[in-house]
């Protein structure tokens, strides 16, 4: 935006009344500049056609000294030169960070050029040694309502009260919005009721004897949680509520099942560092979460889901779905990975889906990841996280949409999971651990809990091949240990862990072993795709005295007493019943791979290893810069090529790279007759960087580029 040499309220940019900056306190060199700036100002009003030029040319020539920039920034300002005033501001925090002129010269510019992160830092500084200053309140206060920080501008206009503003002036700075606009919904007022706090905690509940409480930390601008070993009570919700903390929560219960479960929608970690780089992209990923939670939303209820919609209060979307009865969190947890399998194709690059609970179990005195519940303020950003109507728009009784909330039904999980499980391809889950016997591993395998999904093994297997394969309908009819894990994933839908490894290492030593065990593994809700048998397993089954040992709980129920008087000489174990069957009953093995493929994977494999090496040591050194830049007053290093800025808007921090629109010291440029002109007319024109070749960017889009890697 170009601004007027003269503000609107009659008060000249041209000049300050500070003392620090009056010729009258300069002294040598200073009283030297100060005098040429005087003349040259003069000059100006009288409205000398070549003075922008040799302003300009002054100004570039003594950019790598230090004092008196803000006098030039002044003078530059009255110019028209608005870049080099800029710079010229910039330079002078640089030189001194409590210039108080300097810095609020400095976040006019920036809110003017839409920078309104760093320009309310800026101010926000200025206000930490003086609450009262009524400049700053006059320049950050229409910035906070324009952001819709409500709850910040009422703690800053507290503040300044307690600190001498007059109450009445504060009103005035506190504003509302003009026309018909209305205070956004980011903090709206929630009055609830005993009943709202009772059936909220029933809701919501989790691990009875833990919840959590957010922190922010508001100059690192970091958050977190700290865990409260007491319930969630109606107490605590209603305190959530009231903003007086915000709650998390872990899902998982003590007895390991959960009441609900959630799907959280955030952008990912790679974006967010390509945003901190380029204003467009950031843009264009708040833009993109706007759609695309609505469009999550369709999907799910499309697969026969019924979530609560919900924006985190940040840069998320969370879409939470109640059970009718608790459920195994294990199940849970293999479920979520499915329906994360099946909505991650419909999500961009730039952002990931996690899934709550996290865990399928809690282990040891861990109490697991925990969520944020809704309609909390969150500690960073003062907005409140709101539930939503189908096309994301805040929903107007917001504690009136968890007195019908819709439940979903055990046979209704089953069967989504089963439509599911019909259409993913891969979900990523735990391996399996082995058993004791080492030499049952797949034959040409060794455990990797990073492998992919294993293809289908031809022919399909269906009930009826439980009957028609000789070898396997052989082993079921005479192992009635067998024949029961099979009974109980038909009426039940799961197998505990020593369960499925019984399955896997005695059915799957047959050579249709696999296909047999991986039918009745897909059956299990809690069995992931990574999980099912590539191949027949090689070495020795596990033993019968083995089985009674890892499932005493199933051969007590049933005769585990087989006879195998006729193999002597052979340990006991359920395959010996297939001594009786004749040698042709048997199939061919499945076939193995080509070897080129694994030519092919071992190349792929090498490029990757070196990929991901230059990345993590570009990581690396971005974080350590990210770190350096939050520590500076205005987060920005100045270098003579450009500078580096971290500014953030609405959650997405990003690392911006302006280029220099003047030259380098060493390498002084002749001004063009028309450079004060172009400058005047282009005020935020970025140059080209002076090691790339890279075209700048259109000039007044205040986004910056990159500078090559």
């Amino acid at each position: 935006m170009l601004r007027s040499p003269h503000r609107t309220d009659g008060r000249s940019l041209g000049r300050t009344d500070h003392p620090k900056h009056r010729r009258g306190h300069a002294t040598g060199g200073s009283v030297m500049t100060a005098e040429r700036i005087d003349r040259l100002r003069e000059r100006l009003e009288a409205g000398d056609p070549n003075v922008a030029e040799e302003i300009a040319a002054a100004v570039k020539a003594r950019h790598g000294e230090t004092g008196d920039h803000f006098r030039w920034g002044l003078l530059c300002e009255q110019a028209g030169l608005y870049g080099l005033a800029l710079t010229e501001f910039e330079l002078a925090l640089r030189d001194d960070p409590e210039d108080r002129e300097a810095i609020l010269k400095l976040a006019e510019y920036l809110s003017e050029r839409g920078e309104i992160e760093r320009a309310t830092h800026l101010l926000e500084r200025l206000l930490a040694g003086d609450p009262a200053d009524e400049r700053a309140l006059e320049l950050l206060c229409p910035l906070l309502r324009q952001d819709g920080a409500f709850p910040r501008l009422d703690e800053i206009l507290e503040h300044a009260v307690a600190a001498g503003l007059p109450a009445q002036r504060a009103r005035q700075l506190r504003g509302q919005p003009a026309g018909d606009e209305q205070r956004p919904e980011a903090v709206p007022d929630l009055a609830p009721t005993d009943a709202d706090c009772v059936r909220m905690a029933t809701l919501f509940a989790g691990r009875e004897d833990v919840h959590a409480r957010q922190w922010a930390d508001p100059r690192s601008k970091r958050t977190g949680y700290t865990p409260v070993h007491e319930p969630l009570t109606p107490t605590v919700i209603r305190n959530h509520l009231l903003g007086a903390y915000t709650v998390g929560v872990y899902p998982i219960r003590l007895d390991g099942t959960a009441c609900w479960f959630a799907i959280d929608l955030d952008i990912d970690r790679p974006a967010l560092d390509r945003a901190r780089r380029d204003a467009f992209v950031a843009q264009s990923l708040r833009e993109t979460i706007r759609q695309l939670g609505p469009r999550l939303l369709t999907i799910l209820r499309d697969l026969g889901l019924r979530p609560l919609f919900e924006n985190s209060g940040y840069k998320g979307r969370h879409y939470w779905v109640f059970l009718r009865h608790p459920e195994d969190a294990a199940v849970l947890h293999q479920f979520g990975k499915l329906l994360l399998a099946r909505l991650q194709p419909e999500i961009p690059d730039e952002f990931h889906l996690e899934f709550f609970p996290k865990q399928a179990r809690r282990t040891g005195k861990g109490l697991g990841n925990l969520i944020k519940l809704p309609l909390g303020i969150h500690r960073r950003t003062g907005y409140r996280s709101l539930f939503l109507d189908d096309d994301g728009r805040p929903l107007e009784d917001q504690l009136g949409v968890l007195r019908d909330v819709p439940r979903l039904e055990r046979p209704d999980l089953f069967r989504i999971a089963d439509a599911l499980k019909a259409t993913v391809v891969a979900v990523p889950a735990e391996t399996p651990e082995p058993p004791d016997e080492r030499q049952d591993e797949p034959a040409g395998q060794q455990p990797d809990t990073q492998a992919p999904a294993p293809p289908e093994l031809p022919p399909s297997w269906t009930e009826a091949d439980f009957e028609t394969d000789p070898q396997v309908a052989h082993l079921f009819h005479n192992c009635p240990v067998l024949a029961e894990l099979k009974r109980q994933v038909e009426e039940h839908r799961q197998l505990m862990h020593d369960e499925r490894l019984v399955l896997v290492h005695t059915l799957g030593h047959l050579p249709a072993g696999p296909q047999a065990v991986n039918y009745l593994l897909r059956k299990c809700l809690d069995v992931a795709p990574d999980q099912l048998l590539k191949s027949p397993l090689r070495g020795n089954p596990m033993s019968c005295a083995k089985i009674r040992k890892r499932i005493g709980h199933v051969t007590r129920r049933v005769p585990c007493n087989c006879d195998f008087s006729f193999a002597p000489n052979h340990y006991p174990t359920p395959t010996l019943h297939l001594l009786t069957l004749p040698p042709d009953a048997r199939r061919p093995e499945a076939a193995q791979p080509p070897a080129d493929a694994e030519s092919m994977a071992r190349r792929f494999g090498v490029l990757q290893r070196r990929r991901e090496e230059i990345e993590r040591e570009w990581q690396q050194l971005h974080d350590r810069l990210c770190s350096i830049l939050r520590m500076l007053p205005d987060r920005t290093l100045v270098l003579p090529e450009g500078r580096y800025r971290l500014i953030e808007q609405e959650g997405v921090e990003e690392l911006v790279w302006e280029e220099n629109t003047e030259p380098r010291p060493d390498r002084p440029e002749p001004v063009p007759d028309s450079a004060a002109a172009s400058e005047a007319s282009q005020p935020d024109a970025v140059a080209r960087h002076p090691l790339s070749d890279a075209e700048s960017s259109e000039p007044g889009d205040g986004s910056g580029h990159t500078p090559p890697s």
